[in-house]
Parts: structure tokens; sequence; C-alpha cells
């Protein structure tokens, strides 16, 4: 009996041993792999390095570690915010300079019912995005492609020149459509009703043949290539997925349903409701999808999203390293106690099991693959002007 005890406590004590040698091998790589990470990723902030020396010091890991937020960068890296991109000539751009430009805009607006928004979550409404027939109160006002511009009393400081002219990028497959309905509602209904109005476009760009794997980075680059060529005075564009709709009136979400450029880009959506599984979720700092907001000047310094990912995944990611390697930082609100956004029902998509291979060589890839030959690769089977959006087919080559 006594054996047995001393063979007992023995045995315990080695596999304590053991456990012990295995928790601090863990901790010490873990910690030897931050080190690493923080030596690695602060070569990007040095205007001497070019993207190739910068992509040597990365892998996967890295690339998901990198906080590109405005915070981060003037914190860690000692940055400024650029003034660069801020457009002084526009008085009444949220990107310009300009003070108290909120009350100067509230000032310069004709009387208008003073309505609140409110969400419309239910899917069975009836209307249908593609038939011009169905009348809103909201879509009264709108010109042919869900183009609307708020009224302004003449002779004021701000006039329709020199207010955001916002278009909305939606990229979207059949599946969603009732998603679709759902979001062309509320978000028309809450823009027109948004206390600092905007002029604003919604453009809605579905890949129509599926024979190819959806891809939401060529979508994107069709749709701002589309704004490009016909010349439209777009001061910011708004990547917004099609399952995302302002949880509030815009008095109550203050600054966190403010959808207009800022001075660098502007991501909104890192706190959603999510209706499906009745909870709130809180993504981590470096998510730069869902809803983004920036320049045209921005988009195309980066190039664009990169056309290789197919599925879903890691996309939105890439667009991050091409901003952080073009020292450009993502500005965010504060967050609220309430998620500005409620994320509508829809099934999920399986992840791409090839997103990690494109993403570990990003930087190598970005002047060549993006917006500048985006034209190679799809075609623009049709552009419709509808009573609500602006409708663009594109075929995805393969």
């Amino acid at each position: 009996m006594g054996r047995n005890r001393i063979i007992f406590w023995f045995s315990l004590g080695l596999t304590l041993v053991n456990i012990w040698f295995i928790f601090n091998y863990i901790l010490s790589s873990f910690n030897q792999d931050v080190f690493q990470t923080k030596q690695q990723c602060q070569p990007i902030s040095s205007t001497k390095k070019s993207s190739r020396e910068i992509q040597l010091n990365f892998n996967i890991m890295d690339i998901y570690r990198i906080d590109v937020s405005c915070k981060y960068i003037t914190r860690d890296l000692g940055s400024k915010i650029s003034d660069k991109f801020v457009d002084k000539n526009k008085k009444c751009s949220a990107s310009s300079l300009t003070k108290d430009l909120n009350k100067k805009i509230q000032n310069s607006l004709s009387k208008r019912e003073n309505n609140l928004y409110y969400p419309i979550l239910n899917k069975s409404i009836l209307f249908d995005p593609f038939n011009n027939d169905k009348d809103f109160d909201m879509f009264n006002d709108l010109k042919l492609g869900g183009l609307w511009k708020p009224k302004l009393d003449p002779g004021k400081e701000c006039n329709l020149d020199n207010i955001d002219h916002v278009v909305f990028v939606v990229p979207y497959s059949h599946s969603r459509y009732e998603n679709l309905k759902l979001f062309l509602i509320n978000m028309h209904s809450y823009l027109q009703k948004y206390q600092y109005p905007f002029s604003y476009k919604i453009l809605v760009v579905e890949q129509v043949d599926m024979e190819s794997k959806f891809n939401k980075g060529r979508l994107i680059n069709s749709a701002v290539k589309h704004i490009i060529d016909s010349r439209e005075n777009a001061d910011c564009i708004v990547i917004h997925d099609v399952d995302l709709v302002p949880s509030n009136d815009g008095n109550k979400l203050g600054e966190s349903g403010d959808y207009r450029c800022r001075k660098m880009p502007w991501h909104l959506s890192r706190k959603v409701f999510n209706i499906k599984t009745n909870q709130e979720r809180l993504y981590n700092q470096f998510l730069t999808g869902g809803i983004l907001s920036l320049r045209l000047e921005h988009f195309i310094k980066v190039n664009g999203f990169s056309n290789e990912y197919f599925g879903w995944g890691a996309e939105d990611d890439d667009f991050q390293v091409r901003m952080f390697n073009q020292k450009l930082c993502i500005m965010r609100p504060e967050l609220r106690e309430q998620p500005s956004f409620k994320m509508l029902p829809h099934e999920s998509s399986k992840a791409s099991n090839t997103r990690f291979s494109y993403l570990s060589n990003a930087l190598n890839r970005y002047e060549q693959d993006g917006l500048s030959n985006i034209d190679n690769l799809v075609e623009i089977k049709s552009i419709d002007h509808l009573k609500a959006f602006t409708y663009l087919k594109v075929k995805v080559k393969k």
C-alpha cells in the first residue's frame, strides 16, 4: 500500500513538472512572437523602405495584427494625420477644415418635417427593388439611379456645389435579395432624415454570372471604375455591405452614424447587432470591412481592392494592408453603448481556402493588381438607372 502511494505521488509530481515546462515554453514563444511582430511592423512607417523590402518582414499573422487606426499611428509611430486630402475648397464638406460645419448646413436647409428614422426589419414587406412601380415616401424625391439632393435655401452659406456628394457602393449577389429590399428602404429613409444632409446616390453592383465564385474586390473596383469613367463628382465613396442598416435615427447615433468622409478613411461598423443571433458583436480593432467611407483619392492611391480573392474572406484585410503601406490610417467614432448598425439575417458564406496565400504577398501585387487592371477581368453587362438605385451588372471572368 505504501509503495503504491509513493508511485502515485511521484507520477503526479512528474506530470506537474512537465505541465510547468510546457506552459513556460508556450509563454516564451508567445512573448517572442509579439516582440518580433513589433519589430517587423515598425518599418512600414519608414519612408526609406520600398514595398518589397517591407513585405519581406511579413508573415500572415503579422498582417492580421496590424492596427491601422489613427490612434495607433499617432500613439506608436508618432505620425500626424495628414491634411493632404482635406478639401479646403468645399467649405461645407465634412472633410474640410471648416469650423461649425454642421451648424452652417442646418442654417442652409429649407424647412422640412422633423421626422425620425426607425428601422424597418419586416422582410415580407411588398417591395421589389427592380420594379419602379412601387412608391414609398422616401422614394418621392429621388431622381433615377437612386440620386437624392437636399433642399437648401438660396443665398445661404452652403449650396449643392460645396456640400458632400457621397456614392454608396454595395456589392450584391441574388442570394441577398431580401437583404437588398430592406437595405434600400432603410437607407433612403435614414439618409433623407439625417440631421446634416448631403447629396448621395446608391450604386448596387451585382455579379450576374455565378460560374465563378463571388469576388467582392472585383465588384467594388468595377463600381468605382464606373464612377470615374462617368465623371461623377463624387467626393466620397462608402463601401457598404448589403446586410447592414442603421439601428437608430441619426440624431441619436451622432458621429457613429455619420457616413461623410473624413481626412482619413472612416470605419463605422466595428460594433453591430446581429438580428439572427439576437446578440451584439464587437469586432476586433483590425477590422475594416462592413462599412468603410473614404475619399476617391484614397481609393485610387492604393489601387483599389485586390482582384484575386474568390469566395469569402481576406479581401478587406488586403485592402487594409494597402492603406497602411500608403500611410493612410483608419479613423473610427467612439464606441457607443448600443450598436449603431443592425445585421440583417443571411446565410453565412464559406471561407476561401486560398485567402491566406494571397494575403501573405499582398504588397508584392498591389501596384499591378486592383483598379488598374480591372477592365481585363470583368465585363460590364448592363447599367440600369432604377428608381431606388443605379444597377450595375458585372460578369466576372475566370
